[in-house]
């Protein structure tokens, strides 16, 4: 077990990654994803991810962050062509 799962377990605050889907614009589907690819802290139990509120809200702010610097970025080389 690694470090990080460690770390999510003992947590304490799981969340199966239907239940944070419910809680975000993220289908189940793309949250495992993410899950798989280490993007979303999460950690696989049997058949199931689990992940925790915190790493979701963690992911969302960062794509929040990621959107507004892409937006921007768009912004400027709008104005510099112009």
């Amino acid at each position: 077990m690694t470090d990080q799962a460690r770390a999510l377990l003992a947590s304490g605050d799981l969340l199966s990654i239907a239940q944070a889907a419910k809680r975000t614009p993220y289908t189940a589907e793309y949250l495992s994803f993410l899950a798989r690819k280490g993007k979303l802290p999460a950690v696989k139990i049997a058949r199931n991810w689990v992940t925790t509120g915190n790493a979701v809200a963690h992911y969302i702010e960062g794509q929040k962050q990621r959107h507004k610097a892409i937006i921007s970025r768009l912004a400027l080389s709008g104005k510099e062509s112009r």
